[in-house]
């Protein structure tokens, strides 16, 4: 039997369903050139005053540059693409952390990882003592609602906080369908929609897992070479995880360029349900709608001989995409930095909602590219000791199977810090010298860097080892212990092995 052909084949969509999105393709085009034109006349329409329905949707493990509306790839995004042309499109939107759960807590907390504490010392439950923008939300009238595929986004991490209904694929639904299960996005939204009150305002989270590791091997796949075969990817584990072909064992070039284009082929599917829940909504005529979509983290593909998302605070793990849609504010490219974090700041504004200050959060509103704002990120490298049921040396002798070919020179051991200051972003490390990045010049040499920014360099230092002294990185912490569920639902998951 000859190999299916990956990058052949036709959907297996019913016509209605290609009818479906063909025609709430058409409304965001439609949407995109009348809000220009509106623009160009100087009659954009003035914001509602009443306060916003909002939905924020994750798109798990979603590199900026895997986001058609970035420029950097063709026809991957075509739901978030019609969304960006009418609404903001942020450029350097960053993660505080390059993996699921400390990036959640700081989007749903409007919280630093500092002070939320998830990613920190084994810490993976988000303390009940935060309160959460659903929470927040809730207080001010909202009816609110999460839709999650990840399971480390559920109740057991603590990120059922403040929802009224909380809907989230556990670890042991996927255990049990040997696979990635994902929600019917469209159908579940629908039916909790059908079933609210219509005079109040709703907050609707939605968290699509589809481009997370392991990597989707499908029928048709346009983002693979017209000559690959289900027999390629397979040779590469395809369908099973990955994330320990790094450094010595990191694929050819040819083989990453396969696992590229099944992760855009899972990007592409995300992107479809994100366009068939925006074209319910659109269908129920909720105009007062605040949409914003982004991401948690974003994915290596053998820079610096890496694959997955761990052991990194690189730009290819924590820069991520940002498309933010306000009635009556006019479509724009935002290249003023932002953070996770200042999501919830900005969301509780627009709902009138109560928003105390927030450990620096600054909020969505476009500033000057250039302000000198530090956006932290880390890098725990004690997040999964497990003293429950080893000793910490035997646990971290567990994770560093992944490591087991990697060097000084990879730079794969200990803590990390990323103080980003636009233009430049210094990289602190427990156990090497520190590096400088110029963010416009991603191939150059960092030791030159360093040399040629002198000032950029110390003071960005002085401030990651400030950072790192007072979050208790790069020091021997007690371990947060793991529960027997979460420490399942990690391993379920490849964050253990």
């Amino acid at each position: 039997m000859n190999p299916t052909r990956l990058g052949s084949g036709s959907s297996p969509d019913t016509a209605a369903t290609r009818k479906r999105r063909r025609d709430g393709r058409l409304a965001r085009r439609a949407l995109a050139v009348i809000g220009l034109l509106l623009i160009v006349m100087g009659c954009a329409p003035d914001p509602p005053t009443e306060p916003p329905s909002i939905l924020l949707v994750v798109i798990d493990t979603l590199r900026a540059d895997a986001v058609s509306a970035y420029g950097e790839a063709t026809g991957t995004t075509p739901a978030l693409d019609g969304l960006a042309a009418v609404g903001q499109r942020y450029t350097r939107a960053y993660a505080p952390a390059p993996w699921t759960l400390p990036s959640h807590a700081s989007l749903l907390s409007g919280l630093a990882v500092a002070n939320h504490g998830v990613g920190l010392g084994g810490r993976v439950v988000l303390p009940g003592e935060i309160e959460t923008l659903a929470e927040r939300l809730r207080g001010a009238g909202y009816q609110t609602a999460a839709f999650s595929e990840n399971a480390l986004v559920s109740g057991a991490f603590g990120f059922d906080q403040g929802f009224d209904h909380f809907a989230v694929r556990t670890a042991e639904d996927q255990l049990a369908a040997g696979r990635k299960l994902m929600i019917d996005v469209e159908t579940e939204v629908a039916a909790w929609l059908e079933d609210r009150d219509p005079e109040r305002p709703f907050f609707i989270f939605v968290n699509l897992y589809d481009p997370h590791e392991p990597y989707s091997v499908r029928a048709a796949n346009p983002f693979l070479l017209g000559e690959t075969t289900t027999a390629d990817a397979q040779r590469l584990g395809a369908g099973r995880r990955t994330s320990h072909l790094i450094c010595d064992r990191i694929p050819s070039a040819g083989e990453l360029e396969i696992l590229h284009g099944l992760y855009l082929g899972d990007v592409a599917a995300a992107d479809a349900k994100l366009g068939n829940v925006l074209e319910l909504l659109d269908a129920r005529g909720i105009a007062n709608l605040v949409t914003v979509v982004t991401s948690d983290h974003g994915e290596h593909f053998g820079e610096r001989r890496l694959l997955d998302h761990e052991f990194s605070v690189e730009e290819e793990v924590l820069r991520i995409p940002l498309i933010v849609r306000r009635p009556g504010i006019a479509p724009a490219t935002v290249e003023h930095p932002v953070e996770l974090r200042d999501i919830a700041r900005s969301l509780l504004d627009w709902a009138g909602a109560d928003n105390p200050e927030a450990d620096g959060a600054q909020g969505l509103e476009p500033g000057d590219p250039e302000t000198a704002r530090s956006l932290f990120a880390l890098y725990s490298d004690t997040r999964m000791r497990l003293p429950r049921v080893m000793d910490a040396e035997a646990a971290q002798a567990m994770k560093d199977f992944k490591r087991e070919g990697c060097g000084e020179a990879d730079r794969v051991f200990g803590d990390m810090v990323a103080v980003t200051r636009y233009p430049f972003r210094l990289h602190w490390y427990a156990h090497y010298p520190a590096e400088l990045r110029d963010l416009r010049e991603p191939k150059a040499n960092p030791t030159e860097t360093a040399k040629r920014f002198p000032q950029a360099f110390a003071a960005l230092g002085n401030a990651a080892r400030y950072f790192a002294k007072n979050t208790g990185l790069g020091t021997a912490t007690p371990p947060v212990p793991v529960s027997e569920e979460n420490e399942e639902t990690l391993r379920s998951l490849g964050y253990l092995e």
